[in-house]
């Protein structure tokens, strides 16, 4: 039954992409600001709209497949429009480093997961490209910002309600072959956080603060370190956009306030400890004995020492070969069970690629975030650039925490798909005068 819901999902989001791309035609969409009004967009409008009001979608067994159609389709994009690349920084790195991918694939062994990973990376690219060359206004803008939203709410109650409500048995069947599974969309709601920042910034509606406390909520009933250290480090970046020097009390604040949700929620505490501590009064008391061997990480640190060992020691400036680690780890013929995935980004790519691919690909996330800061601080920019680009900004520092963590760029259409669409967006917002 899951296999055709999953199939049924995918051939929907393959039939509409399909006709966005290839329909050359003017579309009427409700307006953000009265739904009773209808505003005309074109078919590349609509598929931008699409794209992200679909991401969520990860269909199942279809996964890979559903990726590999919307790269496709992003480069038919990009080849039928005449495109215009911008001068930013962050295309000259990207295509370094996607190069160095393709030398890395060209060597390795493992030429199918090879291709499975620069997919992944390929995508993301792709996307601010597209975005970056599509001309648009406040109020598409605006569009955007609610769509994404309803996509952040919409996957974020499918998770929470069952914790509060028992319809677990009629939401699970119905959503789990379709939706990214909960760690991809806790990994995604450092995003969920800043559009909901700036829907409350433009309207005043405080629901959009209630949404924020319900993005918190998903990561602390379900234990996810992961989720709470991503949010704590969008918030950080946040404040260092809007306050920048002066934001370094705000800083303390929110590390004191990781710090509480360490010591004080239970879940998160045994988590954290392993169950080695039954109140934060024995943390506290335990604080001169306390060390990183005491930190649960679930067999992460061991698998992490193991694929370094394996990988990376002789092989450091360029690596074992693109896709390598995901073969083993996909094969089986490692100790950890049946783990797939390794749970650190920036640990695959060290095995993978080396120090020069980890190196490279710090470029691409110091340029990004530079840029949207910079193009949040320049009060000269209209308000749609800046707001794009702060959110473009402090989603991805979020996202990208969680890699140390997790499999982030494993989950690229949902969790990266929307901060590089909005770097885009903020690149066409800032050369439109105020």
């Amino acid at each position: 039954m899951g296999t055709i819901i999953s199939f049924l999902a995918f051939l929907v989001i393959i039939v509409l992409a399909l006709e966005y791309t290839f329909l050359n035609k003017t579309y009427f969409i409700k307006s953000p600001n009265d739904a009773k009004v209808k505003i005309a967009v074109s078919s590349r409008h609509r598929f931008i709209l699409f794209l992200l009001a679909s991401a969520f979608v990860q269909a199942g067994s279809f996964s890979a497949t559903l990726l590999l159609v919307w790269i496709v389709l992003l480069l038919m994009l990009l080849f039928r429009y005449s495109t215009r690349f911008s001068d930013s920084n962050l295309f000259a790195f990207y295509a370094i480093y996607l190069i160095w991918l393709l030398f890395s694939l060209a060597l390795s062994p493992e030429k199918e997961y090879g291709f499975r990973v620069f997919a992944k990376y390929l995508f993301p690219f792709l996307v601010v490209l597209v975005t970056s060359s599509i001309p648009i206004n406040d109020t598409f803008f605006l569009k955007v910002l609610k769509v994404c939203f309803a996509v952040a709410l919409f996957v974020n109650l499918i998770i929470i309600v069952p914790y509060i409500v028992p319809i677990g048995f009629i939401t699970g069947p119905l959503f789990s072959p379709i939706i990214w599974w909960w760690p991809a969309i806790i990994d995604f709601n450092p995003f969920s956080m800043a559009i909901a920042i700036i829907l409350y910034k433009l309207t005043k509606n405080k629901n959009y603060l209630f949404a924020i406390a319900l993005f918190f909520l998903l990561p602390a009933l379900a234990s996810v370190r992961t989720g709470l250290i991503g949010l704590g480090v969008s918030l950080l970046a946040i404040s260092f956009f809007k306050y920048k020097l002066r934001a370094l009390p705000v800083f303390g604040f929110i590390i004191f306030g990781f710090i509480a949700s360490v010591l004080f929620i239970p879940n998160v505490r045994d988590k954290m400890f392993g169950g080695t501590f039954k109140s934060a009064q024995e943390v506290i008391n335990s604080l001169d004995i306390l060390s990183f061997n005491n930190i649960d990480t679930s067999g992460r640190s061991a698998m992490w020492e193991w694929s370094l060992d394996t990988f990376y020691k002789g092989n450091e400036l360029m690596g074992a070969g693109l896709g390598q680690l995901q073969a083993r780890f996909y094969s089986g013929n490692h100790p950890f069970g049946s783990l797939e995935v390794i749970h650190n980004d920036y640990i695959q790519i060290l095995c993978d690629t080396g120090q020069i691919g980890l190196i490279l690909y710090f470029l691409i996330l110091f340029s990004f975030v530079v840029q949207t800061f910079l193009i949040y601080n320049n009060k000269n920019n209209r308000e749609s650039a800046r707001n794009s680009a702060f959110i473009a900004g402090t989603s991805l520092c979020g996202i990208m925490a969680c890699a140390f963590t997790d499999n982030v760029i494993n989950y690229s259409l949902i969790t990266l798909s929307y901060p590089y669409a909005f770097f885009g967006f903020a690149l066409v917002l800032k050369k439109i005068k105020k």
